[in-house]
Parts: C-alpha cells; structure tokens; sequence
C-alpha cells in the first residue's frame, strides 16, 4: 500500500470517528438498525473475499483518476453534513469517499470488486427520524386498515380509527414498532444479500428486490391479523404475551421463503460468484 494511502486513509478515520461513534450508539438503542453491527461484519466478508478473487487474478490495472471526483463529491456530502449538524449525511459520505479512494488508487476491477460490499453499509445508516416517523406513521395506517378490512371480512365485529383497533372484547393500536417498518428494512436488507448471489437477469434481481417491499408489509399485516384473531379466540393478554414475540421472526422467516419462491419461479439461482 503506498504511504499516501495509508496517510489518506488515516486522515479519513479520524475525520468518521465522531460519525462511527453516531452510528454505534444508534445500533445499539435504535430498535430499526440493531442489525447494523451484522451489516458492516457481512460487508467485511464480502470485501474480503472479492479481494481474494481479484489478488488471485494478478492482474495489474491501471488506476482510475476519475475516483478523485467522487472522492471529491464524498468530502463535499461530508462537510455539508458537519455544517447542517446532519450525521446521516456524513455518514452517507462515505460510500462515496471509499469508492473514489479504491478507483483512484487501485483502479476500476477492484472498484468493481468492493461497490458492492461498500454499498451495502447503506443499511446500517440510519434514516433521520423524521423521515422515519413519516413512513412509520402511514404503514401504521396502512396495516391497521388491511388488518381490519381481512378481519371483517371473516365476519368479525370490528371498529377502526386511523391506528387504533377495536374488537368486542379488546382494543389495539398499531403503533410505530408494529407498523412493519423494522421488518421491512431487515427484509430489504437480507434480500439484498439472496439477490447479490443469485444468477439471473439485472432485471430480474430487480424485480425481487422491488417485490421484497410487498411481501415485507403484507407479512405484517398479516401478523397483525393474528394477533387479532388471537384476541378475539382468547383475549388480549394471550394476544400481547408470546404470540405478540413468536410471530415476529415467524413470519419474517415466511417473508423470506416467499422471495426464494419468487426467484425459484422467475428462473433464477443461486451461484458462486466469480
């Protein structure tokens, strides 16, 4: 590794660590981004093992002087983020500043090699809060009307206004941790992995990618149904106890079977990548 690199690559630890202290904290009192710690251990992994495959190759490339833009283009995102107080933004800096270094120095095929595992990280950033907030609070909505609208449909006495649920013997409200978000971005995240080892079509990888935000929501309000069902059989604290705890991972697990379905019908499968 050349001295400018590593004089580089210093100089950019110390300007994220108070951004990586951000991030920590979050991934430990942030119930949407506790997988954060497994998104940088997956990138990792991933990192390591292209850079094996490209060392393997011994193939020596020129590099690239278009990085030093994107470079450029990640430090600018960095200082707009430090002088708005913005983390996210300096966090999402970055991608950018890892990928215009790799290119600069080391050329496009290893560029090629570690965007993706560089990209990845876009998951253990965690959104603004009122970004969150906003999404939250219309699948809350959103789960609490089809819940509704299936429970009715089973001929079950049932009220609902905005979030909140009303049966005969017991009341509910859809609040922000079931409003399915946790569940989706985990889902986007695990799906993105499946579809990063999979052999078919960009289109195709996607589609699933796309078809993981559905399956992610209709899971939830499928769980919520249950619940309800639960409820109404057997009352509400059966409903709020474990049954509220099983079906979570349950029916993420379900979610996730479905998108292998999905890719198994569309033609595509899994492989090694090269």
């Amino acid at each position: 590794m050349k001295k400018i690199t590593i004089f580089i690559v210093v100089l950019l630890a110390l300007l994220y660590l108070p951004t990586c202290v951000w991030l920590v904290n979050l991934w430990l009192t942030d119930p949407y981004y506790t997988h954060g710690f497994l998104i940088v251990i997956i990138s990792c992994v991933i990192a390591w093992l292209n850079i094996q495959r490209y060392n393997s190759k011994c193939e020596i490339e020129q590099p690239g002087p278009f990085g030093i833009y994107i470079f450029a283009f990640g430090l600018f995102l960095f200082a707009i983020g430090i002088i708005n107080v913005f983390p996210f933004l300096t966090a999402l800096s970055f991608l950018f500043t890892a990928t215009g270094l790799i290119l600069y120095f080391y050329g496009e095929r290893m560029m090629r090699a570690l965007l993706f595992p560089i990209v990845y990280l876009i998951f253990a950033i965690p959104l603004p809060v009122e970004w969150l907030s906003k999404v939250a609070y219309h699948l809350q909505s959103l789960s609490a009307f089809y819940a509704a609208s299936i429970i009715e449909m089973l001929g079950i006495s049932i009220e609902r206004t905005g979030a909140e649920i009303h049966l005969q013997n017991a009341s509910f409200v859809v609040g922000a941790p079931c409003s399915g978000m946790n569940s989706l971005i985990s889902l986007l995240a695990l799906a993105t992995i499946f579809i990063y080892i999979l052999k078919c079509p960009l289109y195709k990888r996607a589609a699933l990618l796309l078809v993981a935000v559905p399956i992610a929501l209709f899971a939830n309000i499928l769980r919520i149904v249950s619940l309800l069902l639960i409820a109404e059989t057997y009352g509400a604290d059966t409903a709020t106890g474990f049954f509220h705890t099983f079906f979570s991972p349950l029916l993420f697990f379900i979610a996730f079977i479905c998108l292998i379905l999905i890719s198994i019908v569309i033609g595509c499968n899994v492989t090694a990548r090269e």
